[in-house]
């Protein structure tokens, strides 16, 4: 072989982008059939045509104590090289800001790529468990299927119990949306918090259709355009100190389905899978599949979720310390 030969071939390595022939995975903190599980899914499908080198683009689920494992995972265990995108709990960042045990990532340094959607979250129980409304809620106890001190399954229940004092019983042992919804159809349990309204749309339809379930409560910053009748939980509280309460607990939701790679990833992937994430959220071909499965589309850019973050750290320690008692932090 010639120099020349020699040194075009080398030209060309380094001209190759980077994803071609790769695989990149994107880390799920929770089992199949569920939100997070099913937005990652479609994205996979599409993310890559929009990656210089078109690499493949699969879902791993990782489930445990509520995408903690998944978020350490790619935090701290996963090369660093760009080919594992966390996609794990919207309530991750404030676990570890209100100092949750076991969380090794720190949420100020990671590189956020941005969000699919966000959706408020719902509290909601079967019919037959005769629980109606919140008033229902505070009369006795009710039981209600939880995935981890940091899912959302847990969070609000929770929430609702210190300061609105309804009687949830939190169940644990459920990996997720799917498997706290079939414990929901048997009987195992009487209801769930935390489910996103866009999951129970996209999942349960017939539910819904059906008058199976009744939502009690939904957490965001504005109600969802479906749920009119539905009171907010910052809505609920009226005091200072529970009102803040109440507005840090709603903060994951802003964040939504979110994706993020580890802090050492060189600069140049995080902004091509930043350019591709936006790219794959106006992709005609995956909005059209996304709306045939009922799934909302609303985005926000990592620097969306930057701010979030940041916001959240100006709250009062004090509130933070109180926070994380409620959730048994």
């Amino acid at each position: 072989m010639s120099a020349f030969s020699a040194f075009a071939g080398v030209s060309r390595a380094q001209d190759a982008p980077f994803y071609a022939g790769k695989t990149i995975n994107i880390v799920v903190g929770f089992g199949p059939g569920g939100g997070y599980d099913l937005y990652a899914r479609l994205l996979s499908r599409f993310l890559g045509n929009h990656i210089p080198g078109k690499p493949s683009v699969i879902v791993q689920n990782m489930e445990g104590a509520g995408g903690v494992r998944a978020a350490n995972h790619v935090y701290s265990v996963a090369p660093k090289d760009g080919a594992f995108i966390a996609g794990v709990n919207q309530g991750a960042a404030m676990f570890q800001m209100l100092g949750g045990k076991g969380a090794q990532y720190d949420p100020a340094r990671v590189n956020w790529l941005g969000s699919a959607a966000w959706s408020n979250n719902t509290v909601y129980t079967w019919t037959a468990s005769g629980i109606r409304t919140l008033d229902d809620a505070k009369k006795r106890e009710v039981s209600m299927a939880g995935s981890g001190v940091i899912s959302d399954a847990n969070i609000y229940p929770a929430v609702l119990n210190a300061l609105v004092g309804t009687r949830f019983r939190i169940i644990n042992g459920y990996q997720g949306t799917n498997d706290s919804n079939l414990a929901l159809e048997r009987g195992e349990v009487e209801g769930r918090g935390g489910g996103a309204w866009s999951s129970l749309v996209s999942t349960r339809p017939q539910w819904l259709r059906d008058g199976q379930v009744k939502i009690l409560a939904q957490i965001g910053f504005e109600k969802e355009p479906d749920l009119p009748g539905v009171p907010l939980l910052v809505d609920l509280v009226k005091d200072g100190e529970d009102r803040q309460i109440a507005t840090l607990v709603t903060l994951p939701v802003a964040i939504g389905y979110n994706y993020w790679l580890a802090p050492e990833v060189p600069a140049e992937r995080v902004k091509i899978l930043r350019d591709a994430l936006a790219e794959t959220l106006k992709d005609p071909e995956m909005i059209a599949e996304a709306k045939k499965q009922s799934f909302d589309i609303r985005p926000k850019t990592g620097a969306d979720i930057e701010k979030l973050v940041r916001d959240a750290g100006l709250i009062p320690q004090s509130v933070m310390r109180k926070t994380a008692s409620i959730l048994g932090w």
